[in-house]
């Protein structure tokens, strides 16, 4: 994954995701996120007590701004699924969750910008390297594995996660995801070639830290719109792909029962009253930016 869907969506997955923990999951997220970025880019002390004042002032932001807008989202999401979805209103639903990531990007892109003009060459290669690790994990999970056990997880983890909203999947309902999972078109080496297009668009911008607004304005699209940076090929498949899993949620949707309906709504509307429960921090220090 990508440094910027790491960071962002791993706030954002705390929110959305229908973790049974969610105040105490928000209440970690800036470690949470400290975390993975230094997992791939070691930071002096300075450069870490400044990382955790930029992510204390965004999570103050984000707490503010942007959770009651997460919580009308979800009632919203609940009451429609009660009804029944189309695949058209899945898709309006998903362009929703990347409006909610463009507007964390606009935030977060000037704070990373200040943090990345105080950092020095050396570990820009520390940076390349653990990319190069990674794309390594990513090649011998997803890419030199055998394409029908990729199909196979992703139909299990598929059935998970929409199980942890709706209760047990009936037998019809499996069987639709596990016909979905085997009509995606395979994209891993296109997606490897495309993690290391955006990792050297990212190296090229931070080695070209000195001028801040060409370096916030390349670090915003980056963030905002990783798919610039795709191969033709990949922007091809997902395309195709994000329409066939449009239209197995809907089907999905279709064939919910009363009582995984009364699920979903529980789920969602409680997932909801959590995200408005939820008290932003105080602010104690706001950050300079340039």
């Amino acid at each position: 994954m990508p440094l910027h869907r790491t960071l962002l969506l791993a706030l954002l997955a705390l929110v959305l995701a229908g973790c049974s923990r969610v105040q105490f999951g928000y209440s970690q997220a800036e470690r949470v996120l400290a975390w993975a970025l230094e997992s791939y880019l070691p930071l002096e002390r300075r450069q870490s007590e400044a990382l955790g004042r930029q992510l204390a002032d965004f999570k103050q932001w984000h707490c503010r701004s942007q959770l009651p807008g997460y919580a009308a989202w979800m009632r919203g999401v609940g009451q429609e699924a009660a009804a029944g979805v189309s695949a058209a209103q899945v898709e309006a639903r998903y362009a929703n969750v990347r409006y909610f990531l463009r507007l964390m990007a606009e935030e977060a892109s000037p704070r990373f910008a200040e943090l990345a003009r105080a950092l020095e060459d050396r570990q820009l290669d520390d940076l390349e390297s653990a990319f190069d690790k990674a794309n390594g994990k990513y090649r011998r999970e997803f890419v030199d594995v055998a394409y029908k056990a990729v199909v196979s997880e992703r139909a299990a983890k598929t059935r998970e996660r929409l199980e942890a909203w709706t209760g047990p999947l009936t037998r019809e309902q499996r069987q639709i995801v596990d016909r979905w999972s085997a009509a995606l078109e395979p994209a891993q080496a296109d997606v490897l070639e495309s993690r290391r297009r955006w990792q050297r668009s990212l190296r090229e911008a931070l080695t070209n830290r000195g001028d801040p607004a060409a370096l916030r304005s390349r670090l915003f699209v980056l963030m905002a719109e990783p798919e610039r940076t795709y191969t033709p090929s990949l922007t091809a498949k997902l395309e195709a792909n994000r329409a066939r899993t449009f239209g197995m949620v809907a089907e999905v949707s279709a064939q919910l029962t009363e009582a995984q309906k009364r699920r979903v709504v529980e789920r969602t509307q409680a997932l909801a009253a959590e995200l408005e429960a939820i008290a932003c921090p105080v602010p104690t220090r706001t950050a300079a930016l340039p």
